[in-house]
């Protein structure tokens, strides 16, 4: 905007009255309410309606203009004065605006409007580069979701089985056995032992990582919370079984003891159990 006023004021001062309007044209289309340029506008259309309003009066032996002939423009408060060739009514200029030195100045701005845009540009090449990258970001969660969303479904799919309970969680396939594997202590009942089987068997094969959790109540006058031997000693039997009947190796497994207030039935047969948690590879 600053170039295009500096360029209407030069051609304002050369009498390039149609090129100075445009340029001021402009300014308003980038800034409708500019009033500098409205203001410069309404002065040359003025002139340009004195123009045509000058006619050639004739007379016998001479020839009188009906109007004075204008014959300078200069800028004064950001809008163009016209001042009248015989002086009447308007006083000198008190120091006209030199072509040159706007020209120069229209110059200098065009330069550093040249380096504002080169910068601009740079900033939106950064720009653009960032809003790629945070895309194929996005691209790559919504891919390894979807990964993991169908690993899980495949998971829960492929252990279902008669006397387990299955569950897809948003990480991980949660199973829990459906009546207590141990009658005491870590001693495996015979259908505890079959279910573990079973269940390793459907287990082979599948790029996972099983986490066998053993659970146990509390002890009269022993710890209520932490774990326990008990529990920890029943997650390494149904890890063993496990293994067995998939024939995978025992260092598929992660063994942990729950807490003595985690109870995966919440009635009898009150934390006789192991359940597992298992998640895809990657």
């Amino acid at each position: 905007m600053a170039v295009l006023d500096l360029r209407a004021r030069v051609h304002a001062q050369r009498g390039e009255l149609a090129e100075a309007d445009r340029c001021w044209a402009a300014v308003q289309e980038l800034s409708p309410g500019d009033a500098a340029a409205a203001e410069g506008r309404r002065t040359i259309a003025r002139i340009t309606a004195g123009r045509r309003r000058m006619r050639p009066l004739v007379r016998p032996g001479r020839a009188v203009l009906a109007a004075a002939a204008v014959t300078a423009v200069v800028l004064a408060g950001g809008a163009v004065v016209a001042l009248g060739a015989a002086g009447r009514g308007a006083g000198a200029p008190a120091s006209p605006v030199r072509a040159d030195a706007l020209a120069g100045r229209v110059a200098a701005l065009e330069a550093a409007l040249e380096t504002e845009r080169t910068a601009l540009g740079r900033e939106r090449a950064a720009v653009e580069r960032e809003r790629a990258e945070l895309a194929a970001a996005e691209e790559r969660r919504a891919a390894a979701t979807d990964r993991l969303d169908a690993g899980l479904a495949a998971i829960a799919g492929r252990l279902s089985m008669p006397g387990v309970t299955v569950r897809r969680r948003s990480q991980d396939v949660y199973v829990r056995f459906d009546t207590g594997l141990f009658p005491r202590s870590a001693d495996v009942s015979p259908r505890g032992r079959a279910l573990l089987r079973g269940l390793g068997r459907r287990m082979a094969g599948m790029d996972v990582r099983i986490t066998v959790v053993g659970h146990a109540l509390p002890v009269p006058g022993g710890r209520t919370r932490g774990g326990s031997v008990v529990a920890l000693g029943r997650a390494l039997v149904a890890a063993r079984h496990l293994a067995e009947g998939g024939g995978l190796p025992r260092t598929s497994f992660t063994l942990v003891s729950a807490d003595q207030s985690d109870d995966p039935h919440r009635q009898p047969p009150r934390n006789r159990t192991v359940t597992l948690r298992i998640t895809p590879q990657g």
